[in-house]
């Protein structure tokens, strides 16, 4: 039996294994495999143990990056774990919230600490853990391991962050996740000021997303309305919703008034959550009662299954089911017999529709506070502007 590792409030999980047990080791074949780690989680009031299943690191398509993530995912998952997370009710029991901060902790201690009282979603909160992890690796390397809080400089930080060696983009989101833990110590009189705030971020050519034609749009939603109903039911109240799985998976019935058109969601990206209404639209209203039909007023309305109940389900199903549905699929046929295959992700329904709309209401629609944010999301503006260069005659000049 593997061995327990004891967890605070009386919990306690065994050792995380990984299948394939060779992934170590194992030559490119293994890529052909779905990876998952697993562990028994213990509860404190001695009821049966759970079997947790994780299987995050599977987007991975490089041996090496899949090695990498599945190790960082264990950490991360432990170190949550032994931050008080009980991951059969998903929630934090707020054990390291009500630790101490003071100016005289290691600062690896303090950014977990603050971690734990920084008010943000489970998968941001994992992503930061996954970051403090990664710079823990490389303390003793650069003999900062007596370094408190309160001394640390912005050089020594830099060079911790250096010697990770991240791609650029992880570079960037490493210096955001490390700013935001930089703000809660400075609240708590830590630090004098957040000494991230003047590391540059690097430079980085941003790609424009990819988006389905509204042909292949068609034919892919018509698929899925013949073949799996409940995922085309959610594809479509989220393509009209302006939201994110974020928000619409953490929406409970409660929260909508269909009389008024009208639900309401907490906005936890940024620094800020806010709470805003939003719109539903006449076109989706008849999907939006099938949901709350039944519904009991605490239910989540895209629970297990994308049916209403009272488990609810992580973002990341949505990919995972788009990606087994859509871009594996060898049986979404047009009309005329030919197979489409989809490299877009699902998120691009968003915005495929919001580039659809005028700039001011796609605005209104996403929530955006800047037109500068709407601008990202409608990646087609430039293409269409493109064509209609190209239709443009050049009449009355000395060029004729």
């Amino acid at each position: 039996m593997a061995n327990k590792i004891f967890l605070p409030n009386g919990c306690s999980m065994s050792t995380p294994s990984v299948n394939p047990t060779n992934w170590k080791t194992g030559g490119i074949s293994l890529l052909k495999k779905a990876w998952r780690i697993q562990y028994y989680f213990y509860p404190e009031d001695g009821s049966k143990a759970k079997l947790i299943v994780v299987k995050g690191m599977n987007e991975y398509n490089d041996l090496a990056d899949r090695r990498r993530a599945t190790k960082a995912i264990i950490e991360a998952d432990i170190e949550a774990l032994k931050m008080g997370y009980n991951p059969i009710l998903r929630i934090y029991n707020n054990l390291k919230e009500n630790s101490e901060l003071h100016p005289y902790l290691d600062f690896i201690s303090a950014f977990r600490i603050a971690i734990a009282k920084i008010k943000s979603t489970e998968k941001h909160r994992k992503e930061m853990v996954i970051c403090v992890n990664r710079l823990e690796t490389k303390v003793i390397k650069l003999r900062l391991q007596d370094v408190v809080i309160e001394q640390l400089t912005r050089r020594q930080l830099k060079q911790l962050i250096e010697a990770c060696n991240l791609p650029n983009s992880y570079y960037n989101k490493y210096l955001s996740y490390l700013s935001r833990i930089f703000g809660e110590l400075v609240e708590y009189e830590c630090c004098d000021f957040n000494i991230v705030r003047d590391i540059r971020k690097r430079v980085i050519i941003t790609k424009q997303r990819e988006i389905l034609s509204s042909e292949d749009y068609k034919v892919v939603m018509n698929h899925l309305y013949n073949k799996h109903y409940e995922f085309w039911r959610y594809a479509r109240i989220f393509l009209f919703s302006g939201a994110r799985s974020t928000e619409l998976l953490s929406l409970r019935a409660k929260d909508v008034d269909i009389l008024n058109q009208e639900y309401k969601i907490t906005i936890l990206k940024g620094n800020r959550p806010k709470e805003v209404v939003k719109v539903i639209l006449g076109e989706v209203i008849p999907l939006w009662q099938e949901l709350i039909e039944g519904a009991k007023p605490n239910d989540f309305l895209f629970g297990r299954g994308l049916n209403n109940g009272s488990e609810s389900i992580q973002p990341s199903q949505i990919t995972k089911r788009w990606s087994r549905l859509v871009k594996k699929s060898d049986k979404i046929n047009d009309a005329n017999g030919r197979t489409i295959k989809v490299t877009a992700d699902f998120y691009s329904l968003k915005h495929t529709f919001l580039d659809s709309l005028p700039e001011e209401i796609a605005m209104l629609m996403a929530s955006h506070t800047s037109s500068k944010t709407t601008s990202i999301y409608r990646v087609n503006k430039e293409k269409n502007e493109r064509e209609e260069l190209k239709k443009m005659k050049i009449e009355n000049t000395s060029f004729n």
